[in-house]
């Protein structure tokens, strides 16, 4: 049976982990190399006509292509206060690497603290800046990696638009590949840990948090509210609103094409709640 691309839904998850993550801050966002199939697609039959769109939320960082190294996490620790259920705790471990670059460069990573589960790769452009770049970022060898870029407005305004992103480690990985464009990069690599931490729990007995990973979803899922606040949706409500329960009784392609063009530029809303499950503070839309 042909259905429509997971990562539809899990690019939701994307977000919000994003947004949990790094709130307040804004991070310029980055985007992946060609071998990311599109949130939304259809196996089987290409486009992007599914495709979410999150509102409300800061911009999603790269969503990573399917066959990813994968670290060898920490037990799971419970939630430190202020921090969502099921998002990681950061920890820096080792000294920062820091180099910079105009050409094509590997640097190796093999030196790395054996307890490190993530590379945090931070860039900035290096001044004096003159002109617009780029710079593709990575540890597929193979050249699939994320890629930033600088515009001839960004470099006028002089804003400051550096960004990063962790990218996951284990033994296939021994360095981090980068090609600029346009003019030097400042390039810091800090080994960092993802130290998992565990769902809430309410005391109607469901789970809440950010999930995604082989623990899979908890009950209601961190979101954030067309007025900023942030609180929990019901993964059943999402899942109807993003068509993944429709996607279950779909028999062929074109019940899903049938379905998208049906939904296209539908703007979705659906309750938010505080982790009680209970109590409504606001909305969350998806779509348009």
């Amino acid at each position: 049976m042909e259905t429509i691309d997971p990562r539809r839904s899990g690019a939701i998850r994307e977000v919000l982990v994003d947004y949990v993550r790094d709130h307040p801050a804004r991070r310029r966002p980055v985007t992946w190399g060609v071998g990311l199939v599109l949130v939304g697609a259809i196996a089987g039959v290409g486009g992007a006509a599914g495709a979410v769109a999150v509102t409300s939320l800061l911009a999603p960082g790269p969503q990573q292509p399917s066959g990813q190294p994968s670290p060898v996490l920490p037990a799971e620790v419970k939630a430190p206060e202020g921090t969502i259920p099921g998002v990681p705790v950061i920890e820096t471990v080792g000294d920062p690497i820091t180099v910079t670059v105009d050409t094509a460069t590997a640097v190796p990573l093999t030196g790395r603290p054996e307890s490190a589960t993530h590379a945090r790769v931070t860039i900035t452009p290096a001044a004096p800046v003159t002109d617009a770049g780029s710079l593709v970022f990575g540890t597929d060898p193979g050249g699939n990696n994320p890629s930033f870029s600088w515009t001839l407005d960004d470099v006028e305004a002089g804003t400051n638009l550096d960004t990063n992103f962790d990218f996951p480690l284990d033994s296939s990985v021994a360095t981090l590949y980068l090609e600029p464009s346009g003019f030097e990069w400042l390039v810091t690599i800090q080994y960092v840990i993802h130290v998992p931490t565990e769902f809430g729990v309410n005391a109607e007995g469901d789970s809440y948090g950010i999930g995604g990973d082989e623990r899979g979803e908890p009950t209601l899922i961190a979101a954030v509210t067309t007025n900023g606040k942030e609180g929990y949706v019901y993964r059943q409500d999402l899942e109807d609103a993003d068509g993944t329960t429709a996607m279950k009784s779909f028999k062929s392609p074109d019940d899903a094409l049938a379905w998208q063009e049906a939904h296209a530029g539908e703007v979705i809303t659906i309750p938010v709640y505080e982790a009680d499950g209970k109590t409504k503070i606001g909305e969350f839309q998806i779509g348009g």
